[in-house]
């Protein structure tokens, strides 16, 4: 008998779980081969344990049709429907490669305001840049306009950090 799956702690665990029911898969190991991972990792993020990668959520994608901008904040289809016109599967593309860059940009960041950063906490910043890059470059963008866009982020983000500390460190001397 198969034991009851635990629920899952955040909304990306519950939406990637929903992908599986979608193909009504009750094996975690047959869906988990699909993505070239274990049935255990799997078991991790459906939970919303562990925050998948970009390649993982490219091979959502890629085996299952997945529209990754509603895995990621879980707002439009579930699947790609079609081609929409003003997007086309290269830019699709150009999206999810998109992530590496920018999740490794967020990190530098972070280390170098020596600011500790969750799991969680850096795939929402992952998803907010994601989306203002993307807002930002239009309806039809090239990969080197999106990759132009990373010095603004940098600097966007760092001066985010520079003022939530100084900001606490206001807060800790007035508290004094």
């Amino acid at each position: 008998m198969a034991r009851k799956e635990v629920e899952p702690k955040t909304d990306l665990g519950r939406r990637l779980r929903a992908v599986r029911a979608a193909f009504d898969i009750d094996d975690r190991d047959v869906f988990a081969s699909r993505l070239v991972i274990s049935k255990s990792g799997l078991a991790h993020y459906e939970r919303g344990e562990r925050v998948p990668d970009a390649e993982l959520l490219s091979a959502y994608h890629r085996e299952f049709g997945v529209n990754i901008s509603w895995l990621v904040t879980g707002h439009g289809d579930m699947f790609e429907g079609g081609q929409s016109t003003s997007t086309d599967h290269g830019s699709h593309q150009l999206l999810i490669d998109l992530i590496n860059p920018l999740g490794r940009l967020i990190n530098k960041v972070y280390r170098d305001h020596d600011v500790r950063i969750t799991d969680d906490q850096r795939f929402a910043e992952l998803t907010r840049w994601h989306n203002n890059l993307t807002s930002r470059a239009g309806p039809s963008f090239e990969w080197n306009d999106l990759m132009s866009q990373l010095p603004w982020v940098e600097q966007s983000l760092g001066e985010e950090l520079r003022s939530k500390r100084a900001s606490a460190e206001s807060s800790k001397r007035s508290a004094s």
